[in-house]
């Protein structure tokens, strides 16, 4: 690693990373005298949201609320430092690598980490170096379609799958034994090429690490050579720790009611400090006015407020909210170039023939333009979002550096709209007119506000367009964007390491999470992007990244809609709040204290 590079990728950071504060602190906290001095439920801290909860395997877990809940049952080696997003803290290693102590090494390709003594899984079973390797190598066995393992393959192996595009599994046995070995006390991780991101990577939940003794004994893989192709690509739901865990972190699972709820109890025998609160409960609340009722009752400590009812939540008393949250996220519609036609009510007749549309329905551009002309993005932001966004033309977002700020996005015009209609499928789509069902995850009203605004504007031009707008719930959503059944879909992306990288490859890569899931494959977009990925040349790197957001807006293989700048809201008892701009939901419970 070239550490010129990581002080100037640092400055980069700090220059854009100006999160209107960034943190809790920075945020304009407005705390209204409490409404009685009693505390509800003193030892318990209840968050509730819309979002259910598809996994608890962290392999598998590839959803803000699945690693939400994870986060607070299992460790990382690592881990941001407060609300940075380039400084980390040792949690299961003593201390964070780094060019000085010798923990970073050969150029940047070699990482060590001294793993820590006396620390106990919540099963008894002790944490070892040995327990720290199986449960990376356990990812790349495993590595779950669709999930978050690519993350771990591409620094070690310069490729995003154990897989090839047809299924075929070609990691190697030799391989996975050298990229990740034990050495004394220390495990030692050997990349392929210097990769800067790659303690952040560390830092997510899908590098939390298992108990070795747990999984095998609830059938898992069991570390061999023999078994582990067997135990690669599990079907979803079969992952062996979808339901059940057994982590180093401050809480426990007590029970998992899917659709319901989650409920963890503090970890007595906590390496760490123990959190303040015995019990955290996230429940599932679809209804906006039940979560608002639940926080200003103090049946809930912390609840999901969708912008469009934050000028609502301003006339209340009784609560505490943290505003100006600028997230390292994006929200943007995805169009599926490759639709799963099997079985799929979405498309209706799978033809274009006006009662539906035909599987690769999107890889005419004339469509993918005329959608993003349908776009009305002054209307999104100010009607919708209640300005709680940042326009944002392509999935480069503010505050990662190489961000080309001079870009426009594809605007909202219905001339344009039509004429690119009229092109498309030679005339055919005008002609013939099509038939879909736009879906959206229930409880989430931005969303279906959202949906329902585009739907309607592609309606108003056509007659023959039909378009049906309809909700399913979050689990299912997101198995469906996997199973690539939906035409189009709303999905946010939020940074699972600050890095251009971890955003333009997710949407136009073709192995990219949501560029794989829509089939997008532009082979120029690929080969900037792996060079990208690696490339320690700010000058470089810069021109590759412009060259990337300029072809999003050529291609259209979407419309980014916005970056958020969110808030939190809480009962007024809650106390010790660190905002960070990768954050999951549910939040992190040892954080928090209720006391007046």
């Amino acid at each position: 690693m070239k550490r010129s590079f990581l002080v100037i990728f640092a400055l980069l950071l700090v220059a854009g990373l100006a999160f209107a504060g960034g943190t809790q602190e920075g945020g304009s906290a407005a705390t209204s005298e409490p409404a009685a001095k009693e505390i509800k439920n003193p030892d318990t801290f209840v968050y509730a949201s819309y979002g259910t909860v598809e996994s608890l395997d962290p392999a598998r877990a590839y959803d803000e609320v699945s690693g939400g809940v994870i986060q607070n049952l299992y460790e990382t080696l690592v881990f941001f430092d407060g609300s940075a997003v380039d400084k980390f803290v040792p949690v299961l290693c003593e201390e964070v690598p780094t060019v000085e102590n010798g923990g970073i090494s050969n150029g940047g390709k070699t990482y060590t980490f001294k793993i820590r003594k006396g620390i106990k899984f919540h099963s008894g079973n002790e944490l070892t170096p040995e327990v720290v390797r199986y449960s990376f190598i356990r990812s790349l066995v495993t590595d779950p379609d669709a999930g978050p393992v690519w993350m771990l393959y591409f620094p070690l192996f310069g490729t995003y799958s154990s897989r090839d595009g047809d299924g075929n599994i070609v990691a190697k046995w030799e391989d996975l034994q050298n990229a990740i070995q034990v050495k004394g006390d220390s495990v030692v991780f050997n990349l392929k090429a210097p990769f800067p991101p790659f303690l952040a990577i560390l830092s997510g939940y899908w590098s939390a690490i298992v108990d070795k003794d747990f999984v095998i004994a609830n059938g898992g893989w069991d570390g061999t050579e023999s078994t582990w192709k067997s135990y690669n690509a599990p079907a979803n739901g079969e992952e062996t720790l979808n339901d059940i865990a057994s982590g180093t972190g401050p809480y426990k699972l007590d029970r998992w009611e899917r659709g319901v709820e989650v409920v963890m109890t503090r970890n007595e025998d906590f390496h760490g400090e123990k959190p303040a609160l015995a019990k955290g409960i996230y429940k599932v609340v679809d209804e906006w006015s039940t979560r608002k009722l639940m926080l200003l009752q103090g049946d809930a400590d912390c609840v999901e407020v969708d912008p469009l009812y934050y000028d609502e939540m301003e006339k209340e008393s009784g609560i505490t909210v943290v505003k100006d949250l600028k997230e390292l996220g994006v929200r943007a519609i995805n169009f599926n170039q490759d639709i799963n036609a099997t079985d799929n009510p979405a498309i209706y007749s799978a033809k274009l023939d006006g009662d539906g549309i035909p599987s690769d329905f999107f890889t005419d551009k004339d469509v993918r333009l005329a959608f993003s002309y349908c776009w009305d993005e002054d209307t999104y932001i100010s009607d919708i979002l209640n300005g709680a966004g940042i326009d944002c033309p392509t999935p480069h977002v503010s505050g990662l550096p190489y961000r080309n700020d001079s870009l426009k996005r594809i605007p909202y015009d219905p001339a344009q709209a039509e004429a690119h209609f009229k092109k498309a499928w030679g005339g055919q789509v005008w002609d013939k007119g099509f038939k879909m069902d736009f879906l959206y995850n229930t409880g989430n009203e931005v969303r279906e506000a959202s949906v329902k605004m585009l739907a309607e504007n592609i309606m108003k031009l056509n007659p023959k367009f039909k378009i049906n707008v309809r909700g399913i719930e979050w689990a299912s959503y997101v198995q469906a964007t996997r199973a690539r059944t939906l035409p189009l879909f709303y999905i946010g992306w939020g940074a699972d390491y600050p890095h251009p990288d971890n955003f333009m490859t997710t949407y136009m890569h073709s192995q990219g999470v949501y560029g794989g899931r829509c089939g997008y494959n532009n082979p120029e977009a690929d080969r900037l992007l792996e060079a990208g990925a690696i490339e320690t040349d700010p000058a470089k790197a810069k021109e590759i990244y412009y060259r990337i957001q300029d072809i999003w807006l050529e291609d259209a293989p979407g419309i980014v809609m916005h970056q958020p700048v969110s808030r939190r809201y809480f009962k007024d008892w809650v106390k010790g709040y660190v905002f960070h701009p990768m954050e999951n939901h549910p939040l992190i419970f040892s954080q928090f204290t209720k006391e007046y």
